[in-house]
């Protein structure tokens, strides 16, 4: 690899699994550091451990961390913190979808579950890695949002809502680090 992340210390979200776990690996094999959290905290651990195997002791790091408990954020950010020293970037991938119908058919409890952990966890992310990723500029937050949140379907309504507050939010955090000055970027990405 090129290790064009060396000295990078990463904080991953939902990283037990699938999109997750493969960006913790390819953050790790370009030369960064990692801390993966996951609401499976032995899934976070697994992973971890298969990186530090492959890496060494002090690459990568695992917390369990319901992100859409504020003070599991703050636990987890700081404990990250002081095992990578310092947080230079942020990846909100975790998520969940459903299949929940159309508009008629999506409970609210349905509704606010996605948003929940869609939504609330990207901003509550931001909210409290700003101040770290401030000190370790240039930063970066990558939100996992999905092509559903610019072209919807009949079928996801809660799906297609969260997922386009996601890219917006981005944007949003975007503008409010540089109006503060920061050389931290914020951007979204859609994939299918």
């Amino acid at each position: 690899m090129s290790g064009r992340l060396e000295g990078k210390k990463i904080f991953i979200t939902g990283g037990a699994q699938g999109l997750g776990a493969a960006m913790a690996k390819g953050v790790a094999d370009e030369g960064a550091k990692v801390t993966i959290t996951d609401v499976n905290g032995a899934g976070a651990e697994k992973i971890a451990a298969e990186i530090s195997a492959k890496h060494g002791a002090s690459t990568a790091f695992a917390f369990a961390h319901d992100v859409t408990n504020e003070d599991q954020w703050i636990a987890a950010l700081e404990g990250a913190n002081g095992a990578m020293g310092g947080i230079s970037g942020l990846v909100n991938n975790a998520g969940i979808s459903s299949r929940e119908g159309g508009i008629e058919e999506l409970s609210l409890d349905g509704f606010r579950r996605l948003m929940s952990v869609n939504v609330d966890s990207v901003f509550l992310g931001a909210k409290h890695s700003i101040k770290y990723l401030a000190k370790n500029q240039p930063g970066s937050i990558v939100n996992i949002s999905s092509i559903a949140g610019l072209i919807a379907n009949h079928t996801s309504p809660g799906y297609n809502a969260s997922k386009a507050a996601v890219w917006l939010l981005s944007k949003n955090i975007a503008l409010y680090c540089a109006k503060k000055g920061l050389d931290v970027r914020s951007n979204s990405i859609h994939p299918t």
